[in-house]
């Protein structure tokens, strides 16, 4: 309704511009038509059509904004200034003439009754209120513009049933000079366009709403401007004719007005009935379809849930928190325990009497505690399957409260028994792994107190027996023997090398001033010398920024010690590489040898490749080893960093 009521105010406002345009178009080419629609009418005033297209323009404005909206109300003001200089003019008080500044000669030279055209008294009248009521328009006061153009509308109705009353009976009033007929019905229009400016407010509103006072309201007035137009014309014309009397005339009228607005009301009625009806109808069946649809979703909805609840990996249910009966319970805690469904909801101590009997009682009590507190909690226990089977479950609880006390429970049991399972059998392998280490630690202990052993039995305690026993001749000897005392010298040395060279092989080297690379060096230059073993040693150029952990440091630094002091015993070799470099985030220890090489599935579980091993998996490491007979053995080794 709002948009009809906005294109019939613009499409009024163009059509008021329109006739006011047309009827400076006859004065200016002197057409009778355009001015005065018949020669027996009188002419609209040229000022008269300059005000419509004020209005008109003014009107159309309305709806802008910024410059727009001040040339709306400058118009606005023009109408009112144009109305107010005719009516001191008619009064007698200021004639400025206004009504004639336009086809000056043209106007003066146009009678009607004998008197020359101008702006009538209650065509100013209706541009005065006209303007005012624009200008309230414009300023957002919608009540007092609709006020103020309903009389404007009853001059251009008054206006247009006079001409209709005034041509049927060829009566002349001289004394009066009407409004010309066009002009009636530009304040018709315009009239009715101020109206439905702003049709959403105001008293207009209650016309133009989709109620169904709105809509009686629309059905009437069409009939309250026609039908008493009509009888009235009737009426006149009989009076005029002198059929009867004006008193029966009238009697005629007041009876024909009261039956077709009794006929007008029941059609009324009977319209608005109708339309309720189907409005009741049509409310009846959308809620019907509403209903309906509400319970197919609902339905569907539970469908859902059931299906979600029954698919769900793991058991669905609710309780009485009081009571802990089961109110609900998922279809699969049959497909998981064996048992049926009704049983769990019907045997009201069926859960407590199925866990395992170690962890029954702890269970139900902490659950029951819980709910007191009224805390959300999960526990695992252990329940004994229909088929014997012991299954480990999770139980997720949620306490639902009601009015501060806990009033059900809901939650869901997960099966973890295989979670159990894999945690007992990691807790085994952690221990096996942790036996291994152990018994490989013991072993290289051991090897190394008997290379130890070996070491000072073959070499250091030969060489101390021999000055021992030099020192016992020298001691004998009367006189002093400078070459006893001098051999007993170089014994004592060459035997406190060895034992240097020994404690250097046990102790671990100093990694935090000098750094792994510098202790490789030194390693490999202790090695290859007294060996005529040729060793190539490379590391990365930026190792040193790498800022590896100094433990990590001396695990690779024996690794190296290690394999290198497997080399020098069992390989034979001539020439070995180590290259140590960072690889995305692993650090790469890499040994190769020319030797002799071995067969890894029969000598690959050596003490010292043992002990490569464990050092590396003790770092979440991997240890590589490729060898065969007569091909040397590459080692590599790869740690995170």
């Amino acid at each position: 309704m709002n948009r009809i009521s906005f294109y019939l105010t613009r499409t009024s406002a163009i059509v008021v511009i329109a006739i006011a345009v047309l009827v400076l178009l006859g004065w200016q080419q002197d057409i009778v038509f355009l001015k005065r629609i018949l020669p027996e009418m009188p002419a609209m005033n040229p000022m008269t059509a300059i005000a419509f297209i004020f209005c008109g323009s003014s009107l159309l404005l309305s709806q802008q904004k910024g410059y727009k909206l001040l040339i709306a109300k400058i118009l606005a003001l023009l109408v009112i200034l144009i109305a107010v200089l005719r009516i001191l003019a008619v009064s007698g008080l200021y004639d400025a003439g206004i009504d004639r500044l336009l086809f000056t000669e043209q106007v003066q030279t146009t009678l009607y009754n004998g008197t020359a055209n101008a702006m009538v008294p209650h065509a100013a009248a209706g541009f005065l209120l006209a303007g005012i009521s624009l200008l309230l328009l414009l300023s957002g006061h919608i009540v007092a513009s609709q006020w103020f153009a309903l009389p404007v509308n009853g001059l251009g109705v008054l206006s247009v049933i006079g001409y209709t009353y005034h041509l049927s009976s060829n009566y002349l009033i001289t004394s009066f000079t009407p409004m010309a007929f066009h002009g009636g019905i530009c304040f018709m229009l315009f009239s009715m366009a101020l109206l439905l400016a702003k049709s959403r407010r105001g008293f207009v509103a209650e016309i133009t709403n989709m109620h169904a006072g709105g809509k009686a309201a629309r059905l009437l007035l069409p009939a309250l401007v026609i039908i008493p137009t009509i009888l009235g014309y009737y009426v006149l014309t009989g009076v005029l004719r002198e059929r009867f009397s004006v008193v029966v005339w009238v009697a005629l009228f007041v009876c024909a007005v009261i039956f077709m607005f009794g006929v007008l009301v029941w059609v009324t009625a009977y319209i608005i009935n109708r339309s309720e009806t189907k409005r009741l109808d049509e409310k009846r069946i959308a809620e019907e379809q509403r209903r309906q649809l509400v319970e197919y979703k609902f339905k569907q909805s539970q469908e859902r849930y059931y299906t979600l609840m029954n698919s769900v990996d793991g058991i669905v249910w609710e309780a009485d928190a009081q009571t802990l009966v089961f109110t609900f319970v998922s279809e699969q805690a049959e497909r998981m325990l064996g048992y049926p469904v009704e049983r769990w909801i019907k045997e009201p101590g069926f859960w407590a009497e199925h866990i395992f009997e170690e962890d029954r009682t702890w269970a139900v009590n902490y659950c029951a505690q819980s709910t007191a507190e009224g805390k959300s909690h999960q526990f695992e226990y252990r329940m004994i399957a229909a088929d014997g089977r012991i299954l480990w479950l999770r139980d997720i609880v949620a306490v639902i409260m009601e009015d501060g006390k806990a009033a059900r429970l809901s939650g869901i049991m997960v099966d973890i028994t295989e979670q159990k399972q894999m945690e007992k059998e990691l807790m085994e392998k952690e221990l096996s792994q942790q036996k291994l280490i152990t018994e490989i630690t013991i072993l290289a202990q051991e090897k190394e107190r008997n290379e130890l052993g070996l070491e000072l039995h073959d070499n250091i305690n030969q060489l101390l027996s021999v000055v021992k026993l030099y020192l016992g001749v020298a001691k004998t000897e009367k006189t002093f023997n400078e070459e006893i005392i001098e051999r007993s010298y170089l014994h004592l040395e060459e035997a406190m090398q060895d034992i240097r060279k020994l404690s250097h092989t046990l102790v671990a080297p100093s990694l935090g001033h000098d750094g792994l690379k510098e202790a490789l060096e030194d390693l490999v230059e202790s090695v290859q010398e007294p060996n005529k073993l040729m060793v190539q040693l490379f590391v990365d150029q930026d190792y040193n920024a790498l800022q590896v952990d100094k433990n990590k440091e001396l695990m690779l630094y024996r690794i190296v010690q290690e394999q290198l002091n497997n080399i020098l015993k069992y390989a034979k070799a001539t020439e070995v590489t180590i290259r140590l470099q960072q690889q995305d985030d692993n650090l790469i220890l890499f040994i190769r040898d020319n030797g002799v090489g071995f067969d890894i599935q029969q000598q690959g579980n050596g003490i010292g490749l043992k002990n490569i091993n464990s050092r590396v998996n003790f770092y979440s490491g991997k240890m590589q080893l490729a060898s065969a007979p007569g091909k040397g053995c590459t080692l590599e080794v790869s740690i995170p960093n």
